[in-house]
């Protein structure tokens, strides 16, 4: 009987962490999505940095999760923007299809580079953008 309640506690316990962890991940996708929807940034920046410090997953699993976690929340911002005439096809398709072709150079160089580099890359570009922001003269909106 002993094993028995010992199990049930166990079982008990990983429905916990595995419920835990589920509202984690919503709580991380809501963040995505707010910030790709108000500030049109991949979910990435966020995405990534918090599946590595609080999920404890490794740096590859972290970018391959985020790049399709981001899917669905790019789709279901593009279609208000589409449908308020904030989009220009030629400039988008023609992003996409670089980056599309480059994202495979991107992966390739991932799996060759020591995780330390990546993470001084990581924040070497969020420290760029940061600059970037903060530097640029502020436009009336289209």
């Amino acid at each position: 009987m002993a094993v028995h309640r010992g199990a049930a506690r166990h079982g008990a316990a990983a429905r916990h962490r595995r419920a835990v962890t589920v509202l984690g991940l919503v709580v991380l996708g809501v963040l995505m999505g707010v910030l790709a929807g108000l500030l049109g940034v991949g979910g990435g920046i966020v995405a990534v940095p918090v599946l590595i410090a609080v999920f404890g997953v490794g740096d590859l699993l972290a970018k391959g999760t985020s790049l399709l976690a981001m899917i669905p929340g790019a789709v279901a911002g593009t279609v208000p923007n589409l449908r308020a005439g904030l989009v220009r096809w030629q400039e988008a398709l023609t992003m996409g299809a670089a980056a599309a072709a480059m994202s495979l150079v991107g992966v390739w160089l991932a799996f060759l580079i020591p995780p330390q580099v990546s993470g001084w890359l990581f924040a070497a570009l969020l420290l760029g953008v940061i600059v970037q922001m903060a530097l640029r003269p502020v436009r009336p909106r289209d």
